[in-house]
């Protein structure tokens, strides 16, 4: 497995979407409060003139709102699921769907923007192939190019999420849910999604025909 610790996240960015195109961008000074792996967060990201978000958003450093110590940094699409940071222990996450009771994240912040970027990175990627339902007897083959990174993990969309990567590929692995009601998760099935910002990259998938692969 790799460490997330040893995943450059300005090593990756320049890898997934190219050079930056913009000087950083200092985080402001009423913001200097704010852990430093956001904070870094915030300075790396900026140099990419577009969003690197797809599928959550970290909030701004002056929309962070606290709300009973836990400073609300980051949600989905929909608004209905929040990731917090404790402000007396700010490296510990925690997150909530909207109206539940907060839960701590196993992991830390450091990691944890970790983990976002490199899922979002699959949904933003020039390529990727999707398929909901792959048997798990089938997964060596489609990850076999790839090393998993040691996430810790956390609850949304669903546990038991992985994330694999080489260094021109990420794929992120979920459980797969039944076709129907009660939609619960399907036993023997994941859910896969494979990308890569050089296309050619994703031919050994393509090749995997068998499977219904969305495509992009």
């Amino acid at each position: 497995m790799i460490d997330p610790e040893n995943v450059s996240l300005s090593s990756f960015l320049t890898s997934w979407y190219g050079p930056p195109t913009s000087p950083i961008s200092p985080v402001p000074p009423t913001s200097k409060w704010l852990p430093e792996p956001l904070k870094e967060w915030y300075q790396l990201s900026s140099q990419w003139g577009h969003s690197l978000a797809a599928t959550r958003r970290i909030r701004n450093p002056d929309q962070i709102v606290i709300d009973d110590a836990m400073a609300i940094f980051m949600e989905d699409a929909t608004g209905d699921w929040r990731w917090a940071f404790h402000t007396e222990h700010p490296d510990s996450v925690y997150d909530a769907e909207l109206g539940e009771e907060w839960e701590q994240v196993a992991e830390g912040l450091a990691e944890l923007l970790i983990h976002n970027a490199l899922s979002e990175a699959t949904y933003n990627a020039t390529s990727w192939r999707e398929c909901g339902q792959v048997p798990e007897e089938r997964l060596t083959s489609i990850l076999l190019p790839m090393t998993e990174i040691a996430f810790r993990g956390w609850r949304w969309p669903k546990p038991g999420g992985r994330i694999y990567m080489s260094d021109s590929l990420v794929a992120e692995v979920l459980p797969a849910m039944e076709l129907g009601a009660p939609w619960k998760a399907r036993s023997g099935y994941a859910e896969v999604r494979v990308a890569s910002p050089h296309p050619d990259k994703l031919a050994f998938v393509d090749e995997m025909n068998d499977l219904k692969w969305l495509r992009k």
